[in-house]
């Protein structure tokens, strides 16, 4: 994720000392070298360039005007472990197509105060580029004619849902109070989106898969995600008020296999509830 933009990856891989590895830097400065030559067009050539594209906003250092818990090192901790986890779900979902590398060698408010409806977190650059990513997806299989009636229709829905919350995004930055659409849009999230998932089965839905990236004299390098975890920030009303909002996150786990042993995500499930492996060190800072 360092070749991402995230400089807390490169503290984390300095701390781990993971970058004074020999082969780790070989393998940096040629991938750096590719990275650093990509312009937009590049970036969004396919679906996977555009979808690691687009978690590049998340892992910024943010700046003032922003809310107080997206400013400290614990959010950046946790923007890293959502990228990485979208990563393997990426891998998982193109483990087929993609060349793997090898080296050979719910907020409380006192009642008689306006109750706090939802909150969204506020990275309008990440909504625009997922928003990106859906067309493109939505035009391309468009082209091909492989989209029936309820696909096209799940498509407009993605598409829509983005872009509203790409604008609540825009609000909250600016500190501006949201109408009660956008209030009912982010209370109902769940139902809002439950039609594009009603005829996906529920392993696909899942947040728990695993899939192998790297090998390396006889092992494999997993990337796993987990069951979700629970995360509570504090941020700002435009009434000056702070409270507390409560979501969803995603798990990440990596760890090493014998490249006899590589896991299915059955096999992964059952290893998660009866012996998972340790989560990475740096997830401590923002995980109790």
């Amino acid at each position: 994720m360092y070749l991402l933009g995230s400089e807390r990856a490169r503290e984390h891989l300095i701390n781990l000392s993971i970058s004074e590895n020999e082969d780790y830097k070989v393998r940096y400065r040629s991938l750096e070298y590719e990275f650093g030559a990509l312009n937009e067009d590049d970036w969004n050539k396919n679906l996977y360039w555009a979808q690691l594209y687009a978690l590049k906003p998340l892992l910024v250092s943010y700046p003032a005007g922003y809310p107080t818990f997206m400013q400290t090192e614990a959010w950046e901790d946790k923007q890293l472990n959502t990228a990485l986890a979208s990563w393997a779900e990426l891998r998982h979902d193109t483990i087929l197509y993609a060349k793997q590398a090898y080296f050979t060698g719910a907020p409380y408010v006192p009642p008689e105060e306006k109750p706090v409806q939802g909150y969204v977190e506020p990275v309008p650059e990440f909504y625009a580029r997922m928003l990106a990513l859906t067309k493109m997806a939505h035009s391309g299989l468009a082209e091909m004619k492989v989209l029936d009636e309820q696909s096209d229709n799940d498509f407009s829905t993605l598409e829509n849902t983005l872009e509203k919350l790409l604008e609540i995004s825009i609000k909250e930055l600016e500190n501006k109070e949201l109408t009660d659409e956008e209030y009912e849009l982010i209370r109902n999230f769940d139902q809002n989106i439950a039609p594009m998932l009603e005829d996906i089965d529920g392993d696909a839905q899942s947040s728990v898969m695993v899939a192998d990236v790297y090998t390396n004299s006889g092992s494999v390098l997993e990337e796993g995600t987990g069951k979700l975890d629970l995360i509570v920030v504090a941020y700002k009303q435009p009434d000056g008020r702070i409270v507390l909002g409560a979501g969803p996150v995603m798990s990440y786990y990596e760890f090493w296999q014998p490249s006899g042993k590589r896991l299915t995500d059955e096999e992964w499930r059952i290893m998660l509830n009866n012996n998972p492996p340790e989560r990475p060190e740096w997830v401590e800072s923002f995980k109790v």
